[in-house]
């Protein structure tokens, strides 16, 4: 039985309470909610997702609107809703059950979850054998990807004589950084010179402030050796060439055929593009980290725990942010070392 959406506005008062507390951005004399960090999007989808969990329950068990949130999301219902949603993809069944499970443990943290998490867990399997049709042939392993954005930088490489060879050796450096610091879209299209990257000499470093990251956690990393080459080939050779075609002075790492900065939809149609023409394959920037996480894990245990901070993601783990930090620095060089140790295996036959 397939429910539709319960406006925000009907749901029942204590759960209108706990999402309207626990996003609460707060201000500079206001608490925060302990979701306020949380991005407008990310707030959205999840109470689209409560939603149809609010609206299931009001055609199933009308009665149970009546209980608390926690009360409420029993095991025993969520597995009926799960059966509800028999016709859906894993990982949408994954996305709305999780809502449920997510908001309701920050309600009430010292709860139990245990039987909670089992149905999650076995969501999250379900999810890892069905696989991502959206993802399916696209996701290539980080050292193919830095390879192709290589040697469109070195076939470009030379004194720019038109336009589209700058576009083209810009493609490849993007597609570089992406393959080695995969960073979020929105993120990498927003570099700034002088701000977000750094130049000092033959080293390179990103600085992420709250604000370009998702968990709105500062993000540093310094760039790895291997990319510096492509990166300083597209600053010294092909940005300055866009730049002459701009009336005014811009700071933004990636500028367009007019000189322009590149908005975020240009970035990631840019980069789509070149990956379809460069590999068959079209590569969007979000299939970058699925990209590193393959190769990460593909390399050894080791390399498999830097993925949360290569990622940008915050470790339940680690709180302190000095050692989040480090993490990314250290991974940064990490990703560069798996794709050597990959190249020298790939060329020797290892």
């Amino acid at each position: 039985m397939m429910s539709h959406a319960l406006p925000i506005q009907q749901w029942p008062d204590a759960d209108r309470n706990a999402f309207d507390t626990l996003f609460t951005q707060g201000g500079l004399l206001d608490d925060q909610g302990l979701l306020g960090h949380w991005r407008s999007n990310s707030c959205k989808l999840m109470e689209i997702q409560y939603a149809r969990w609010l609206g299931w329950l009001l055609m199933a068990e009308p009665e149970a609107l009546t209980l608390m949130p926690c009360d409420r999301a029993t095991p025993a219902r969520l597995r009926a809703w799960l059966t509800a949603m028999n016709g859906l993809a894993p990982a949408t069944r994954l996305g709305h059950v999780g809502a449920v499970v997510r908001l309701c443990r920050s309600i009430a943290p010292v709860r139990s979850w245990s039987a909670h998490q089992a149905i999650l867990a076995g969501l999250h399997r379900s999810v890892k054998q069905h696989g991502s049709p959206r993802k399916a042939g696209r996701v290539l392993a980080s050292d193919v990807l830095f390879d192709a954005g290589a040697h469109l930088v070195f076939d470009n490489a030379g004194p720019i004589t038109h336009p589209n060879q700058a576009v083209r050796l810009r493609d490849g450096a993007m597609i570089c950084l992406l393959a080695l610091m995969p960073m979020r879209r929105r993120a990498l299209s927003e570099l700034a010179l002088g701000t977000s990257l750094r130049v000092e000499g033959a080293h390179m470093a990103i600085y992420l402030d709250g604000a370009m990251t998702k968990n709105r956690q500062y993000w540093e990393a310094n760039v790895p050796d291997i990319l510096s080459e492509q990166l300083a080939a597209y600053l010294n050779i092909a940005r300055p060439a866009l730049l002459a075609r701009s009336s005014y002075p811009q700071n933004a790492v990636w500028l367009g055929r007019n000189g322009a900065p590149l908005n975020i939809g240009q970035f990631t149609r840019a980069i789509k593009n070149r990956t379809t023409s460069l590999l068959k394959v079209g590569v969007t920037p979000h299939l970058f980290r699925d990209a590193a996480a393959t190769t990460l894990t593909r390399a050894s245990p080791t390399s498999a725990r830097m993925i949360k901070p290569i990622l940008g993601h915050t470790s339940t783990r680690i709180a302190e942010a000095h050692y989040i930090q480090a993490d990314t620095i250290a991974a940064g060089r990490g990703l560069a070392v798996a794709l050597e140790a990959f190249k020298q295996e790939r060329d020797f036959g290892g």
